[in-house]
């Protein structure tokens, strides 16, 4: 690649720059999910270590699998030179901590088979790795990324919300930031990475640190990641702004969902990313308009994002590179795109402008008999619609009952075992003082909101 060309650097320094940088992320990863839980006496010695073992089997995987390749292509040097754990290692960080080792080992497979292999080998993969396992696993194993796989054992006692994009995900509206932020503590708790979240995508502050260091080793192309955070920021920042939300919004954005593990390791992958400079500042500027979109459609904002434009690199290079010495040919391309992210803004802060209404609530029937008032309502849940009915009598919920729902076996024999809906009823009128249900986080929360729903309709 024309990278490797014009850096001094050469693949093996810059493969080891990307460990260096790598190195305090696993380091925390294991101290969030192995050392505290330990010390808190919520796991035993085999879960202080475990965070390190998941890694390990992860990179393991794809170093064995790409050793395979080798022995049976006979291609001179390949293995020296493949970097085969990186899929396994990249694709390891980024999953919750509860990941079923053999659900891990088949994706660190497709990773390396389907998403390098298949092209080829290393540096002809046109998808970055790690997240081709990613997406190969939300298509099949979609109840890997429940919200108690991403809590380490002291997480699921401390801890009643889900991780903070998914929370966020069933308030009203956008939110405010005692709904998005406080439950998880400050922004601070954000920043440092002490938030429910993937192994090792916590933490936006060793991303930051891990940003400087690779780009003071020249070993990535910050245009990327600087243009892409900024255009989450910019875009949240204008929904925000319309709904009348201060700067926390968008630092919410910004530091949540391993946006900034994305924006460094994953988008600025040598082999996917541009290489042109023009180019990389597009592909910036594309990946955090399709992020934020994504996100706001309820859909894996990153690992998406960066898929969809790894198809688009070779377009924005050729872009950027007629655009080389007459910025003029781009600068269309630039203002459609900043027109586009104005729109966004826009548009997506107009759909969430719902201040009483909840998009995840549907009334089904409402039928008044004598002094009652039967509802029977639908309200979103993990799995899909729960659907209930609320017998209301004198303003006042007497009856709630669940009628269909889609949630796992587990969720829903912990609703029944906690008696919730009996709770709810009894604290009917200070529903925010009701904690969810442990290990049944979005179920319970659900149910809590279409109490409240049925409430304010009346």
């Amino acid at each position: 690649m024309a990278i490797f060309i014009k850096s001094k650097n050469d693949t093996k320094k810059m493969m080891l720059n990307v460990l260096i940088a790598l190195v305090p992320i696993i380091l925390f990863s294991i101290y969030k999910n192995g050392y505290l839980p330990y010390t808190h006496n919520k796991t035993d010695l085999f879960g202080l270590f475990y965070p390190l073992i998941f890694i390990l089997v992860g990179s393991l995987t794809s170093l064995i699998a790409e050793t395979i390749y080798a022995l049976i292509t006979k291609k001179k040097g390949y293995f020296k030179r493949s970097y085969g754990f990186m899929p396994g290692l990249f694709l390891s960080l980024i999953l919750p901590l509860r990941t079923p080792i053999l659900i891990l080992i088949a994706a660190c497979l497709v990773a390396t088979i389907i998403g390098k292999l298949i092209f080829g080998g290393f540096g002809k993969n046109i998808f970055n790795p790690a997240l081709i396992g990613y997406v190969f696993m939300l298509i099949c194993f979609s109840n890997v990324f429940s919200t108690n796989n991403y809590l380490n054992n002291y997480e699921l006692d401390t801890i009643s919300k889900a991780t903070p994009l998914t929370n966020a995900s069933f308030v009203t509206g956008i939110g405010s930031y005692d709904e998005l932020v406080k439950p998880y503590g400050s922004l601070s708790n954000f920043f440092i990475g002490t938030i429910p979240g993937a192994i090792g995508e916590v933490s936006a502050l060793l991303c930051l640190v891990a940003f400087i260091y690779l780009t003071l080793t020249k070993t990535i192309k910050w245009k990327i990641s600087v243009t892409y955070v900024a255009t989450v920021f910019i875009i949240t920042y204008i929904i925000g702004r319309l709904l009348g939300q201060g700067v926390y919004y968008p630092l919410f954005h910004i530091l949540s969902g391993g946006l900034m593990f994305g924006a460094v390791f994953m988008a600025t992958d040598p082999v996917t990313s541009a290489v042109t400079p023009i180019g990389q500042v597009l592909q910036g500027l594309l990946l955090g308009i399709s992020t934020v979109i994504l996100r706001f459609l309820g859909v894996e904002g990153v690992a998406i994002s960066i898929l969809f434009v790894n198809m688009l690199v070779f377009l924005l290079d050729k872009i950027g590179a007629k655009a080389r010495f007459n910025f003029l040919k781009a600068i269309l391309y630039f203002i459609l795109i900043c027109i586009i992210i104005l729109a966004s803004g826009v548009i997506l802060a107009s759909g969430k402008r719902s201040d009483k209404k909840d998009p995840n609530f549907e009334i089904i029937s409402k039928e008044k008999n004598n002094n009652q008032i039967i509802y029977v309502v639908n309200q979103k849940g993990y799995a899909g619609n729960i659907k209930g009915e609320i017998i209301l009598e004198n303003k006042k919920v007497v009856s709630f009952k669940i009628l269909k729902h889609y949630e796992s076996k587990d969720r829903y024999e912990l609703i029944l075992k906690e008696d919730y809906l009996s709770k709810l009823i009894t604290n009917q009128t200070n529903l925010d003082n009701i904690d969810t249900i442990s290990s049944a986080t979005i179920t319970s929360n659900a149910l809590k909101r279409m109490l409240n729903n049925v409430l304010l309709d009346n």
